[in-house]
């Protein structure tokens, strides 16, 4: 490659990443000028899993809260089979635990429905909703009310809170 087209890849480089233009020459030599790969890594570098996460699912706040929580699943090794899979998600920072058994009610809600997600560790999801989330008639809905169709109109909010919450915790996810 010649001189001319290496310095258009940087600026190029630079421009998109928002960075010095000695950072862009750095990642595309790191990855044999390939411009999608050298902001990939430009991102890695400036950005934790999950930010880049949330970041690029943003526009769906469930979306994100589920990959997050599936990004902190495997960096713990916790697998969906482990018999010891609730206490070891109790372990994790409480901020943390909280936010993945709120990802995984909201899966289970999915996969089997509300009515079956009633019994499902429903008094420590009302908590966190409660005092993590700020969220206390979501999490009285879920207790006294019962309502499906309620709780369907307030899971959009519940979903941009725990973005929120996540935000605002970032240090302490991976």
């Amino acid at each position: 490659m010649d001189d001319a087209r290496r310095q258009q890849l940087t600026d190029i480089v630079a421009a998109k990443a928002g960075v010095d233009v000695a950072c862009a020459a750095r990642h595309l030599a790191l990855h044999d000028d390939d411009v999608a790969a050298a902001l990939r890594g430009i991102d890695a570098e400036r950005y934790t899993l999950t930010q880049r996460l949330l970041n690029k699912y943003r526009r769906d706040p469930e979306d994100a809260l589920q990959h997050v929580a599936l990004a902190v699943l495997q960096q713990e090794g916790i697998a969906s089979d482990s018999v010891l899979r609730a206490e070891r998600i109790a372990a994790l920072a409480p901020p943390v635990a909280g936010m993945v058994m709120l990802a995984e009610w909201l899966a289970y809600v999915d996969w089997e429905g509300y009515d079956s997600a009633l019994y499902a560790n429903i008094d420590a999801v009302a908590a966190f909703i409660t005092s993590a989330l700020d969220l206390p008639e979501v999490a009285a809905n879920l207790l006294q009310t019962r309502d499906a169709a309620v709780f369907d109109t307030q899971r959009p909010a519940l979903a941009a809170a725990a973005l929120l919450f996540i935000e605002r915790h970032t240090t302490q996810f991976p």
